[in-house]
């Protein structure tokens, strides 16, 4: 009788889990990412982002919701709801990659509620992977960085010689260096040495949670030089500074300009294609894909060699006219 009074219990709580309001389930979920793991901001955005998509498709959902009628049902949500494009509303189905990434995020959380108990079994584990294949070109072409340089140095009217030399040596910084932006905003004075020309990229700023150096490339060190000497009056201890007040430059303020950038170049200035274009020329000019992966921060080949769907049919020619038939085993 005692046995079967504790499976009852238990068969009580479980269905006291079933009622449970999601939202409050996935608020716990995002303080533990968030403070427990240290998860990066820029995720825990994406999993606030993603989750309200599905509150969007269902506003009152429980976990007794989460079945795999559900999801798919969500999923058809996504690929018929109306989004806004330029000044229309249309239904544009999501991309395979797009659809992955919120799989991603919200399958996160439903593993969080299983491991706790909140959930018996995942809702994503019986539904198909989505076949994520990349064919854009992500890497800036050599016309299209053309293109940024010249706005950048000459078509846009800067506020002040500050504001005009901190955003060259940024574009540049990024193109020579890789970093993501909340690496790039992160950035403190002592992080960049000049002297010894290296960048440190601390933990608390990157995406994999570990520190890294990246060696300075030579061609970048006298745009950093003349972007410190109009900030020199400046004390915040942030490497890039606001062009209106003493503090750091905001994550505001990097959208504000490739927004500028966008719409004098008519080029998709997005800022981690500066991250795919350093990867693509790192890679083709050296053929050093350890050496990428650290300067990336990535913990796979996988994730690094995702970066190289950029490069150009003409570097492969290349590459198979130095095959030479003695050469082979």
């Amino acid at each position: 009788m005692l046995c079967l009074g504790r499976m009852t219990s238990k068969t009580k709580k479980n269905k006291a889990h079933q009622h449970l309001n999601l939202k409050e389930l996935h608020d716990s979920f995002v303080k533990y990412k968030q403070y427990a793991v240290g998860t990066s901001q820029a995720t825990i955005r994406n999993y606030k982002h993603n989750f309200k998509l599905l509150t969007q498709f269902k506003p009152d959902i429980k976990v007794h919701d989460l079945s795999e009628k559900t999801i798919v049902n969500f999923m058809e949500f996504l690929n018929t709801r109306l989004r806004k494009v330029g000044r229309k509303n249309i239904a544009r189905p999501y991309k395979n990659s797009s659809i992955a990434t919120v799989r991603g995020k919200l399958s996160s959380f439903f593993d969080w509620l299983v491991e706790r108990k909140y959930l018996n079994e995942n809702p994503f584990h019986k539904i198909k992977y989505p076949d994520v294949s990349y064919t854009d070109a992500r890497a800036f072409s050599p016309k299209e960085f053309e293109a940024i340089c010249l706005a950048i140095h000459t078509k846009i009217h800067w506020k002040n010689l500050l504001i005009k030399k901190r955003n060259i040596a940024i574009v540049m910084f990024l193109i020579l260096t890789g970093v993501r932006k909340e690496e790039l905003l992160g950035l403190r004075l002592p992080d960049v040495d000049i002297e010894r020309e290296i960048v440190k990229v601390r933990a608390e700023t990157s995406k994999s949670k570990r520190s890294r150096i990246i060696p300075m490339n030579p061609e970048l060190n006298p745009y950093l030089e003349d972007y410190l000497y109009f900030r020199r009056n400046h004390r915040t201890v942030f490497f890039w500074v606001s062009g209106t007040r003493d503090r750091g430059f905001t994550e505001h303020g990097i959208k504000h300009l490739t927004n500028l950038l966008n719409k004098t170049t008519k080029v998709n200035c997005h800022l981690h294609r500066f991250r795919h274009t350093f990867a693509t020329n790192y890679y083709k000019q050296t053929h050093d894909l350890y050496g990428l992966q650290k300067l990336m921060g990535h913990r796979s080949f996988k994730m690094t060699l995702s970066y190289l769907r950029s490069m150009p049919d003409e570097h492969l020619v290349e590459q198979m006219k130095k095959i030479t038939i003695t050469e082979f085993l």
